[in-house]
């Protein structure tokens, strides 16, 4: 019985002193961190306002530092920094979407001939739908001449324009500012399919050329 006393005295002795040594370990922590002044603060306590700060925490008795931590983020910048995550998951996920749909493509096609025939064609159209654009942009521009010079004439002999006149230039103006940016958008998709259809040959030529069987090795010249 004595001997049982004993050992939970030693155990409880171990316990205290490994508690007092752990409370030693934590008590020689040291915080450096930046106040709102812009001064460097040192404390082995660290304040309520400086939680939310970046900070170094150091071991006192080595002075090397332990880690650092980040200031917390605002709400705004934890926001900002989950939209960002989202894009890139986002573009990620496109991206691969594109490289898929171009492999089908790709294995769709026999030959690079067949592949640049089927570029061209699409380019053939996206031309005619330029060409149509911009002939119906001058149109609305020589309309828009004639009834500005309409309206110009009424001015200068004193009589108001019309407003069913007034109205039918705002319309033009209107209607030749949103052709101008169709026609933006398709020749900016123009230039996108020239440049697909150089990186889908060179994969074409990627894809196809390693499944073909090596070149037989000529066989030695007799000698």
């Amino acid at each position: 019985m004595i001997r049982k006393f004993l050992s939970l005295a030693v155990i409880a002795a171990v316990l205290s002193a490994s508690a007092s040594a752990q409370e030693k370990e934590a008590a020689k922590k040291l915080y450096r961190w930046t106040d709102k002044d812009g001064k460097v603060q040192f404390s082995d306590t660290l304040p309520p306002e400086a939680v939310d700060q970046a900070r170094t925490e150091i071991n006192a008795d080595s002075g090397m530092t332990t880690s650092r931590l980040d200031r917390a983020l605002t709400e705004e910048e934890r926001a900002a920094q989950e939209a960002l995550a989202l894009a890139a998951e986002t573009a990620s996920k496109h991206a691969e979407r594109i490289k898929m749909t171009e492999e089908a493509m790709i294995a769709s096609f026999q030959s690079e001939e067949e592949l640049k025939r089927s570029f061209k064609i699409r380019t053939e159209l996206l031309q005619q739908t330029l060409d149509a654009i911009e002939a119906g942009i001058g149109s609305q521009r020589a309309s828009l001449a004639s009834q500005l010079a309409d309206a110009s004439e009424a001015e200068l002999a004193g009589r108001r324009i019309n407003a069913r006149q007034a109205s039918s230039i705002l319309a033009l103006h209107v209607e030749m500012a949103k052709q101008q940016e169709i026609l933006v958008i398709k020749q900016g998709e123009l230039v996108a399919l020239d440049q697909d259809l150089v990186r889908l040959v060179e994969r074409f030529s990627d894809i196809k050329g390693a499944g073909k069987a090596p070149a037989p090795t000529p066989p030695p010249p007799a000698g």
